[in-house]
């Protein structure tokens, strides 16, 4: 039913079958896993190596290990791309994520991976991946000298392609909706929450035909949640990996290079104005360079762009940038 998205593995960890005792140290250790699983893909099938970079948290305890590929060599698979992990703990939330959040003060643990791929040849789409989990510690008062811990679970991945085609959008998504349904989770809630969030308002555009995304997944038990969203990281790989070897050796025009970079001015502008990770890296002084990792090297803003009429360009924005009801599409 699903083609080549079909049978998605599912891998399993200890984390799949362990009792609700799961700590951070244990979520922190199969992210680690994952991040060499992605990596170690990427290398095999690209033939780039990544630069790695180990960074500690100034502002309390652990820190991160960013893995970055760059080129600029047009036969290279990968222009940009980041495979990036952190594990960072604070005594004190900023003040503006308490605020957003609605929390008393409290310490924080926030670990996760995050990955972000700008191919070279704009038939290949772009894709985001962020799974991550968040623990909070209220700090103890008069009245309550034992608060409890506040824990939950968040991610999503999105397509953001420039010259689709139908029948991979069709079973990107389904893929996706297969993994909800081993779960039980509602494929369309999470789905409509990726349209609705990776949406620029002041564009009143599309990033690109979405996928799916979640935060705050606290359903016990905590094992079973972590489940649902490690597995999604294992996922990546056999949901992605047709697409990139079916679309990487399809020779591009420069008009095609020129849309690419584009439309990569608008990833560049929802990173930077409208994305909560990227804000809760700035407010909790993160290390800069790896939250901005997500950036493609080469951008384009041109001024008023419109795409020919009955242009591929203009079939891009005006229906694949669209919501639409894709796993259901012929």
């Amino acid at each position: 039913e699903y083609g080549e998205f079909s049978h998605l593995p599912c891998i399993r960890t200890a984390t799949c079958v362990m009792a609700d005792t799961l700590s951070s140290d244990t979520i922190k250790e199969d992210f680690l896993k994952l991040q060499d699983s992605i990596c170690n893909w990427l290398v095999n099938s690209t033939g780039q190596n990544y630069k790695e970079d180990n960074w500690d948290y100034a502002k309390g305890e652990g820190g991160g290990r960013t893995r970055v590929w760059e080129s600029e060599d047009p036969k290279n698979t990968l222009e940009k791309a980041g495979v990036n992990f952190s594990y960072i703990k604070g005594k004190e939330l900023p003040s503006a994520s308490l605020a957003a959040l609605r929390l008393p003060p409290c310490s924080f643990i926030a670990t996760g991976v995050s990955i972000v791929i700008h191919p070279r040849n704009p038939h290949v789409p772009t894709i985001h991946m962020n799974i991550r989990y968040f623990e909070a510690s209220p700090i103890p008062t008069e009245e309550n000298k034992s608060p409890d811990t506040i824990w939950w679970l968040g991610g999503g991945i999105d397509l953001t392609p420039y010259y689709p085609q139908k029948s991979q959008i069709i079973g990107f998504h389904k893929g996706l909706k297969s993994h909800c349904d081993r779960y039980g989770i509602d494929y369309e809630t999470y789905k409509k929450q990726c349209d609705e969030y990776f949406f620029l308002k002041h564009r009143g555009e599309a990033r690109g035909v979405g996928g799916i995304f979640f935060d705050h997944l606290k359903d016990e038990p905590k094992s079973r949640s972590f489940s649902f969203v490690l597995q999604l990281g294992y996922q990546f790989q056999p949901i992605y990996a047709p697409i990139l070897d079916a679309n990487r050796d399809i020779e591009y025009t420069e008009r095609q290079r020129e849309f690419q970079l584009l439309r990569r001015s608008r990833y560049v502008e929802f990173n930077l104005v409208w994305d909560r990770g990227t804000k809760f890296g700035l407010q909790s002084e993160g290390r800069i360079e790896s939250i901005l990792m997500s950036l493609p090297m080469v951008a384009k803003w041109k001024y008023d762009y419109k795409p020919e009429e009955g242009s591929e360009e203009e079939t891009t924005i005006k229906f694949y940038l669209q919501a639409q009801d894709w796993v259901n599409m012929d």
